[in-house]
């Protein structure tokens, strides 16, 4: 009987090793896989910024241009594994046409972890009477896929480098892609 007690402990012994050895390798390859991402270069980005550029950063992450009497609005979802301040170049450049931009951060930097990013955002600028949502790659992937749950409240949305998941039948879209993009997926993008 005490051998069968033995046995059996041992069992319980390697299977619970197994799994906490299995969980520590996932959470370690979940961890350095997001650890490496796409830094922007700050260096750069001071390159392509215009001198006296300001902008403002939410508690949240966000960061918001909001040129003076803007009455459209561009809510913007980066490319997965993107730092999202490597975008304020083509946010500066849009807010300094009069459109108020508002780049969210992601989780991770994967925007399939927050689809939802917009949400709540346009009703932070009551004087903004029209919004558009963009995104590029996997950010424009799920913002079209918000836009497809929201029609009502945007009037079209930009894909850089990015196909919409959901139908926009009916929809405005822009879509911008490179002629020598490698890693835009043409079969699903057509």
């Amino acid at each position: 009987m005490n051998f069968l007690s033995d046995k059996r402990k041992r069992k319980i012994f390697i299977i619970t090793t197994s799994v906490i050895l299995a969980l520590v390798t996932i959470v370690g390859a979940c961890a350095i896989y997001l650890g490496d991402y796409y830094r922007a270069d700050n260096e750069a980005i001071g390159v392509f910024m215009p001198q006296g550029t300001t902008w403002k950063e939410e508690s949240d992450g966000t960061i918001v241009f909001k040129p003076e009497g803007s009455t459209k609005g561009f809510i913007f979802y980066p490319g997965g594994k993107v730092e999202h301040t490597a975008y304020t170049p083509l946010m500066e450049a849009l807010a300094s046409e009069g459109i108020l931009c508002v780049l969210v951060e992601m989780p991770f930097r994967l925007a399939v972890l927050d689809m939802n990013a917009a949400e709540g955002i346009p009703e932070r600028y009551t004087h903004v009477n029209s919004w558009y949502l963009a995104g590029h790659s996997l950010g424009g992937a799920m913002a079209s896929s918000y836009l497809a749950e929201h029609k009502d409240a945007y009037e079209g949305i930009v894909l850089l480098a990015a196909y919409a998941t959901e139908s926009l039948q009916g929809e405005k879209v822009l879509s911008i892609y490179g002629s020598e993009d490698g890693v835009l997926n043409m079969e699903n993008y057509e």
